[in-house]
């Protein structure tokens, strides 16, 4: 009977992940369909002419991969890359700190070859979250720029001195 129990709890939970799975299709479909601002004839009239069936429920998972390919190329974005690239992306800086931004990025680029590790704006947030002149480099004011751009340098000389020695 032992031996049994462990290959039940397998079946239950491979059960349930296709489950969720499942669920996550059909709400990824229905997030696509709110994106495209498709309405109740027009959805089924697709659904229709992509599989056959009228409703996503009734449909198997190829059918559902089926749909949202179609919804993706109509232009509809997967809901959990959008929150992602909405994180990873930075605004871009106006007229006034573009310049010192470029310089900002010169010198993480060469923190990172005389370090031999990669600095990136992660870097040099925190070098701002320290000096408490901002939370991210993206904010500071160009005064606050100015100083972190003497900061990356002052610390370019001493790991490159360190290097050389």
């Amino acid at each position: 009977m032992s031996s049994t129990a462990p290959k039940a709890v397998a079946v239950i939970t491979a059960t349930a992940r296709a489950d969720q799975r499942r669920r996550t299709r059909i709400q990824a479909i229905s997030v696509s369909r709110r994106q495209l601002g498709l309405d109740e004839d027009t959805y089924r009239a697709m659904l229709v002419r992509l599989t056959g069936k009228r409703s996503i429920k009734d449909m198997t998972e190829p059918e559902h991969k089926t749909v949202l390919d179609h919804l993706r190329q109509a232009g509809a974005v997967h809901p959990l890359r959008q929150d992602r690239e909405a994180r990873l992306r930075r605004p871009r800086p106006d007229a006034v700190r573009a310049d010192m931004m470029g310089k900002v990025h010169a010198l993480l680029d060469e923190l990172g070859r005389a370090t031999g590790q990669p600095h990136t704006l992660t870097y040099a947030d925190a070098v701002c979250k320290r000096n408490r002149w901002a939370s991210c480099a993206d904010l500071c004011t160009p005064d606050h720029l100015h100083a972190l751009v003497g900061a990356l340098s002052r610390t370019l000389r001493a790991k490159a001195g360190k290097a050389a020695a």
